[in-house]
């Protein structure tokens, strides 16, 4: 059986889902994609590392580091 609630913060930051004041709030399955978008970028995934690249541009993601540098 599968667990069908729906989680209101992100299961790894605690981070409110579905904020529309917070971009990076986006509900991924029950993490945001804060976390998640770091961490499909930090495994090498094009389109997630694109995007994050993206957010820490316009300064969503402060600190963040590429991990294509070396």
């Amino acid at each position: 059986m599968k667990n069908s609630k729906k989680h209101e913060y992100c299961q790894i930051c605690r981070r409110l889902l579905d904020n529309p004041r917070d971009p990076l709030s986006g509900d991924c399955g029950g993490d945001c994609w804060g976390c998640i978008g770091a961490i499909e970028a930090e495994m090498g995934n094009a389109q997630s590392l694109a995007y994050v690249r993206k957010e820490y541009e316009a300064g969503l993601r402060p600190g963040w580091i590429d991990p294509s540098t070396p």
